[in-house]
């Protein structure tokens, strides 16, 4: 389980071998995988990167890379994945007891900064941007964050009890669900596409904002902070293929 591989751009980079412990289905195409690995591994993760996944016999041998949604400090990791194809149906179809293979993590999102941190997201782009949440509220409770979190329904909120249970707890957390695809929209979320302008006035003086979803969305939202006079220096952005 700790063989090493060529990865990405031909950096030597380990496999480890992952075991699932626990799958929640948010919807009958989005999924949660809770997974561990051997304590000797010694793997060790930043808030926001993704791994590569493999499968033996896929029609993808390079793997396919998902942004973890766990945060360091959690005991299990998690990936949130979309069922769209062959290689995330294999994910789909795990069961606690199964294994896969899995690389090194990588990627810069996280911005490591004391800043306020205001997350948008859409669909299952909530992964690194709710693994960089998790972890800078753990390492201080008083943190200043807003999640601006865009689904089709409120039946397809991913984390929805973890991020529910996270306002409860820290004080400077604020979640604004926006519900774009469905007439039926509880009382305490929003109607409609993400507005830009609240985001920014959410919080006072200069904050880092941290994106992720599809690709239009992604180019949506950092165009219109660009546009609103928001230095592209304070903004991260990772983008979730179907």
């Amino acid at each position: 389980h700790a063989a090493s591989c060529r990865g990405v751009c031909g950096a030597l980079m380990k496999r480890y071998l992952a075991s699932v412990e626990r799958v929640e289905r948010t919807s009958d195409t989005v999924a949660t995988i809770y997974f561990s690995l051997p304590s000797e591994c010694k793997f060790h993760y930043d808030a926001g990167q993704y791994v590569t996944v493999f499968f033996e016999g896929s029609s993808t041998p390079a793997g396919k890379a998902y942004s973890l949604s766990s945060a360091p400090h959690e005991k299990l990791l998690s990936i949130t994945v979309k069922r769209v194809g062959e290689f995330s149906g294999k994910l789909h179809a795990l069961a606690p007891g199964d294994t896969f293979e899995m690389s090194e993590a990588y990627g810069h999102f996280n911005p490591h900064t004391d800043r306020p941190i205001v997350g948008l997201s859409a669909g299952v782009g909530i992964a690194p941007v709710w693994s960089v949440l998790k972890g800078e509220l753990h390492r201080d409770g008083d943190r200043i964050a807003h999640l601006f979190y865009s689904n089709a329904s409120h039946e397809a909120i991913a984390h929805h009890r973890a991020i529910d249970a996270h306002t409860g707890r820290h004080e400077g957390f604020r979640v604004h669900h926006h519900i774009t695809r469905s007439h039926d929209v509880p009382t305490h979320m929003h109607a409609g596409r993400i507005d830009l302008d609240t985001c920014i006035h959410a919080v006072e003086g200069e904050a880092n904002y941290i994106i992720c979803g599809s690709v239009e969305f992604v180019r949506d939202m950092w165009r219109g902070l660009v546009d609103r006079g928001i230095s592209q220096e304070l903004i991260s952005t990772e983008i979730f293929f179907e």
